[in-house]
């Protein structure tokens, strides 16, 4: 009976100091609403984890005292809808504008400037075949694809050349994301190694194969010309007339 009486005490007292820590944090929030001191921030609803693109229900307006505000914190729900977080926020959270990507930013990860749905692929290329050197981040190209083909029985193989992908975004030269940095190397380091591209899984596969197993050739587009083409194949013995 004892144990059961400073059971409900305590559970008595537990109620009491909670409802007094609600009445001060009122008193507290109507004394800097008096005082004009209270601040809307954006602020989290939910877990919002790294490389996600917040949405409208993601977050929320709230009041936060002035002193008490993240000089960083974003103040309109339009600074934050739609960007991409660099890194988790938590519940309840006020949403830093530097812990989000903005729209020009060059970022450390790379996989911040592949849109939705694609995939970079890096290849190796050589002065000829990466367009001696003139190409550039932020550059569209097709690629061109040349293989053997095996020939019918007691036929020699066959080459040929197909356009494998077309308008495609250049994201990096060899290491560098940005024209900026591609013009800050040596000069007389023209010649691309590696270039990397954002295409779709559809178009990585064939991409990946000629690579591996035959040889590509970039094709530069004109910075207006986004039209795709319906090319047929070229075979070797198609240039003999």
């Amino acid at each position: 009976m004892k144990n059961k009486i400073i059971l409900i005490m305590a559970f008595v007292i537990g109620l009491a100091a909670a409802g007094g820590i609600y009445l001060y944090l009122q008193n507290l929030q109507k004394t800097y609403q008096l005082k004009g001191d209270f601040i809307k921030v954006v602020v989290a609803r939910q877990r919002i984890p790294a490389k996600t693109q917040i949405a409208a229900n993601m977050i929320e307006l709230k009041d936060f005292p002035s002193d008490y505000v993240n000089e960083r914190a974003a103040v309109d729900a339009k600074e934050v809808v739609g960007k991409v977080t660099k890194s988790d926020i938590l519940p309840g959270e006020q949403v830093l504008r530097d812990r989000l990507a903005g729209d020009n930013e060059s970022f450390e990860s790379l996989s911040f400037q592949i849109s939705p749905g694609s995939r970079a692929v890096t290849v190796a290329v050589n002065e000829v075949s990466g367009l001696a050197g003139l190409v550039k981040p932020g550059d569209r190209v097709d690629v061109l694809g040349t293989f053997d083909l095996q020939g019918a029985v007691g036929q020699e193989k066959s080459s040929v050349t197909s356009l494998l992908i077309q308008n495609v975004d250049v994201l990096s030269i060899d290491q560098a994301t940005n024209s900026a940095q591609t013009n800050s190397q040596d000069k007389k380091a023209t010649s691309a190694h590696t270039i990397t591209l954002s295409v779709t899984p559809e178009q990585a596969q064939p991409l990946v194969l000629c690579s591996e197993k035959g040889s590509i050739r970039l094709v530069l587009r004109p910075a207006t010309d986004n039209d795709i083409v319906n090319l047929p194949s070229t075979k070797m013995n198609q240039l003999i007339r």
